[in-house]
């Protein structure tokens, strides 16, 4: 942390009305913003309040908060938003109104930023360690390899465009990790702030065409970057518009105590140390990864259940025959059915007996497969429920694929633009 606590009031300059009640307003909209964020801990009595003022004002009688589907964007997350707005707005006049003798809000305005800059890098390096280490934009399963283009989200074409690169992902990381380092200290809180604005810039932009739903979240850290550069906009302003020379300073806020400063130097020691464990986890899952046996997507030819021969088509009304088999996952098979619903089952696949056995997620057995390749074709024969089962199927691996198998290639004489 930096070495921040209150300075001398009488040595600051009086404020204007308009300048203090802004300061405070934003001050106080950053830390609404940060305890009620899309990744912050729930806070029941405001989810009340929100729900209410949303109900009541709004008009929106359905209005709740949707927890465990990853987006930030739902209707409760934007009146939370003009909420605290709100909220922040009423605190700001009522502290005016309570403490008007007070010259400035300068101190707690600079001891904020600090504050945000540290939200901020916590950000920057937790989805920089996502990249980096396979969290986020993993390389493309079979079921996203065999989805056609043109029916996929936009969301997921960035996945699919993220997923298709591993050094590009592990590129766009390490861009994100380096802005979140840079802000942990004051001597390179500047450059930390605009280069970590320009990377979250192209992630929001994403986010809004795309329709990627973090838009609000992506929205609010390149607010926050900006919030952290109002500190220097004069000399900013200065140096890149009127090209003169300038010199950075350091916030003028010190503990006025040894004890305090080396208190306040710990504390940000233990920051960053936890910040690096939580995130060590996607380090751990890339070195603990192991390859998945027969691993590959396998389109069925022939289906045979008691010796009839059932079409590999769609069919709604078939329940029973399989059209598609997917391996990509440790422990995991997903099978597609005629009837175009798919099947999520638990598997082990001994590659030394050559067997599928396939149980449901209760442990029960749902299917026992022998298995017999001969170049790209695979033949299961076996028992599925209590069914005698032969299913022929062709198998692919990512290496069969033009998006995974083609590589990088320095010259190219043609586009390969297919």
């Amino acid at each position: 942390m930096e070495n921040i606590l209150a300075a001398d009031e009488q040595t600051l300059t009086r404020d204007s009305l308009l300048k203090k009640f802004f300061s405070l307003w934003a001050v106080v909209y950053v830390y609404a913003f940060m305890f009620t964020s899309q990744f912050s801990f729930p806070i029941p009595f405001l989810e009340q309040l929100v729900v209410w003022f949303g109900k009541t004002f709004l008009h929106l009688n359905d209005l709740h908060k949707i927890t465990n589907t990853g987006s930030g964007d739902t209707t409760y997350d934007f009146v939370l938003i003009l909420a605290i707005v709100i909220l922040s707005l009423l605190i700001s006049i009522i502290i005016l109104f309570i403490d008007h003798k007070r010259a400035s809000y300068r101190p707690l305005y600079l001891f904020t930023i600090v504050i945000a800059r540290y939200y901020v890098a916590f950000t920057m390096i937790t989805y920089g360690f996502a990249k980096l280490f396979d969290g986020q934009f993993p390389a493309n399963g079979y079921s996203r390899l065999e989805e056609k283009v043109g029916d996929m989200s936009p969301m997921g074409i960035v996945w699919a465009f993220m997923g298709a690169s591993r050094a590009y992902t592990f590129v766009s990381g390490l861009l994100e990790f380096t802005g979140g380092v840079l802000l942990l200290f004051r001597k390179t809180k500047t450059i930390g702030a605009l280069f970590s604005m320009a990377v979250m810039l192209n992630v929001a932009l994403l986010n809004y065409m795309y329709d990627v739903p973090v838009k609000i979240f992506s929205t609010h850290i390149v607010l926050l970057c900006v919030f952290i550069l109002t500190y220097d906009w004069k000399l900013l302003y200065n140096f890149f518009i009127r090209h003169r020379t300038e010199k950075l300073v350091y916030n003028k806020l010190r503990a006025p105590k040894q004890w305090m400063q080396v208190s306040l130097r710990v504390i940000k020691v233990l920051f960053i140390i936890v910040m690096l464990w939580n995130n060590s986890s996607y380090l751990q899952t890339t070195l603990n990864k192991k390859p998945v046996p027969m691993e590959g997507f396998y389109a069925v030819n022939t289906f045979i259940l008691n010796q009839d021969t059932l079409p590999v088509i769609s069919n709604k009304k078939d329940t029973v025959g399989w059209s598609k088999m997917f391996v990509q996952y440790p422990g995991s098979v997903s099978i597609k059915m005629n009837s175009d619903t798919t099947l999520w089952k638990k598997i082990m696949i001994d590659t030394v007996k050559q067997t599928f056995t396939i149980s449901n997620y209760d442990s029960t057995q749902y299917a026992l497969l022998n298995y017999t390749m001969r170049n790209d074709t695979v033949t299961f024969s076996g028992i599925i429920k209590k069914d005698t089962a032969t299913i022929i199927s062709i198998r692919k691996q990512k290496k069969d694929y033009s998006l995974t198998g083609r590589g990088f290639h320095w010259i190219n004489e043609y586009p390969p633009n297919w």
